[in-house]
């Protein structure tokens, strides 16, 4: 009976060397710190780190069957990342060939402009591509926590690289940091901003001469022009140059995704083309493609309209059936 006990122990402490040895592996080839993986297994830093070097003086099965969830669970999600396929990057679609000499006539004067679009037709990608091959431009994106002046200035200010823990000198941060270099600024879901934010931003332009793109949906119209009143004046006036609100992607915009997914199905094609039209547009055609791709490669299948039809059903926002 001895002799049972004491190799039924050994396997258990065997077992549990070769799960710490596996935690540290995953944590050392996959995180910044033991730190970083212990965020994301759900055990405090301390718990866990001490249970790694086996000093932990607690529960060490429940921590061990923790750490076996979580590992179980980084198994499961690299699965999935493995079989997920690689979006199409920028591309200039009929939208954003529209919309891109708005912000290089902004930048270039400089001037305030707007743009708005209904989500998912591709503007947000297009601020993002403006930004990353054109020098001195900086893009904020709002949020509904950003609606006041100081808030908004302070994600400019980041986007900027700029430190300020000062709201009376975040105005002057901005300006001597733009001061000279024809720059731009982007603000991107300018809907969540105030009035009174946006008339900050109209004031940052006049005063330190930098360009300022308004990105978002129809609300930044109502908030900027407010029906064309007296009081909205000094906002509307200075806008320069202005694209249409568009409601959703131009057939172009969809034919250009879907040739680079290389979707080219007919039967396909006219069924994403009509996702491409609905609420979402273009990101949900992505969504669709992208689920549709993963559901054919777990079933080691090619994929096909049933996949792309149960990628929308799961995706589907519509309130109705039908």
């Amino acid at each position: 009976m001895t002799d049972i006990l004491m190799t039924e122990t050994t396997e258990a402490d065997e077992q549990s060397a070769r799960l710490r040895a596996e935690a540290e592996r995953v944590a050392k080839a996959h995180y910044p710190s033991v730190a970083a993986a212990a965020r994301d297994s759900g055990i405090p830093e301390s718990t866990f780190h001490a249970w790694l070097k086996d000093t932990y003086a607690g529960d060490n099965v429940k921590v061990a069957g923790n750490v076996a969830k979580w590992l179980a669970a980084r198994a499961e999600r690299e699965k999935a990342q493995a079989i997920r396929p690689v979006a199409p990057g920028f591309l200039l679609t009929p939208t954003a060939l529209a919309m891109l000499p708005i912000l290089q006539f902004a930048q270039a004067l400089p001037d305030f402009a707007v743009v708005t679009t209904a989500p998912g037709c591709g503007k947000t990608s297009l601020l993002e591509h403006y930004r990353d091959t054109t020098p001195n431009v900086w893009m904020a994106t709002m949020d509904p926590d950003t609606t006041g002046v100081n808030r908004m200035m302070g994600e400019i200010c980041r986007s900027m690289g700029i430190t300020e823990h000062s709201a009376s000198k975040l105005s002057q941060a901005i300006g001597l940091r733009v001061k000279g270099l024809q720059g731009l600024i982007l603000v991107d879901e300018a809907q969540f901003l105030s009035v009174k934010a946006l008339e900050q931003l109209r004031s940052i332009h006049a005063k330190y001469k930098v360009g300022v793109v308004l990105a978002g949906n129809r609300t930044v119209h109502a908030n900027l022009y407010g029906g064309g009143h007296e009081d909205r004046g000094q906002l509307f006036s200075r806008v320069g140059a202005k694209h249409p609100h568009q409601s959703r992607p131009q057939s172009g915009d969809i034919c250009m995704l879907l040739d680079a997914w290389k979707i080219t199905g007919a039967e396909e094609r006219k069924f994403l083309k009509e996702v491409g039209n609905k609420v979402g547009a273009l990101r949900a055609m992505s969504k669709t493609i992208t689920a549709a791709s993963m559901f054919a490669a777990g079933a080691g299948e090619a994929v096909a309209l049933k996949h792309f039809q149960a990628a929308w059903k799961m995706l589907d926002v519509s309130l109705a059936e039908g």
